[in-house]
């Protein structure tokens, strides 16, 4: 889970996180399995379809397409009504659109529930971005410092981007050279741990 949407739903459900990061450690996460996160109330499901073999290196099209399979033979067993699915493996994973998108068409065609497929738009509004920027410029960089043992000069950072205007979603702000992961996932989880954006 380290970038794009994988990375965001790191930061979201940062329980969901850990969870995962021991299913990775007893080598329970691999492609052409899929892994359905439900522990949280009130909040939805998530479905972990790995596309790689590990974050760092690209996707293959074969293992989009197990997943799918075992996708298209588990979901009524899992209980899934709908689901919503990124074009897989293609924004970071290097893979091609229409390859992968016939490929979806293909196996989730196949099944009887709604199901939407979305490509990345990273000019795209995000409302959890839009709360995290209110909430966070707001904040006293005293108090950020003194909670969270994030550097003034790195709150200072991310209070520059996130008002640059071309930071439109938590995927961007995610990717943008200049903040670290560690950064931003102490950032944002002081942010919604605090019940600042409520």
């Amino acid at each position: 889970m380290g970038k794009g949407i994988a990375f965001v739903h790191r930061l979201r459900y940062p329980k969901m996180y850990e969870e995962y990061k021991e299913h990775c450690k007893n080598k329970l996460i691999k492609t052409g399995s899929l892994w359905l996160y439900t522990k949280e109330e009130n909040a939805p499901w998530i479905l972990s379809f790995p596309t790689k073999f590990h974050w760092k290196y690209p996707s293959k099209i074969e293992w989009i397409e197990q997943g799918l399979q075992k996708f298209a033979e588990t979901y009524e067993k899992k209980g899934i009504t709908s689901i919503a699915f990124p074009l897989l493996g293609t924004h970071n994973g290097g893979l091609d659109t229409n390859e992968v998108k016939r490929l979806m068409d293909e196996y989730l065609g196949k099944c009887a529930i709604d199901i939407e497929i979305y490509d990345y738009d990273p000019n795209e509004t995000d409302d959890l971005f839009a709360l995290f920027k209110t909430k966070w410029l707001s904040l006293d960089e005293k108090i950020i410092k003194a909670e969270t043992g994030i550097q003034p000069q790195y709150a200072r950072k991310i209070s520059e981007i996130i008002q640059n205007g071309e930071i439109n979603s938590m995927i961007t702000l995610a990717n943008y050279d200049g903040i670290g992961e560690k950064t931003l996932e102490k950032a944002f989880g002081y942010v919604l741990n605090t019940n600042t954006l409520n």
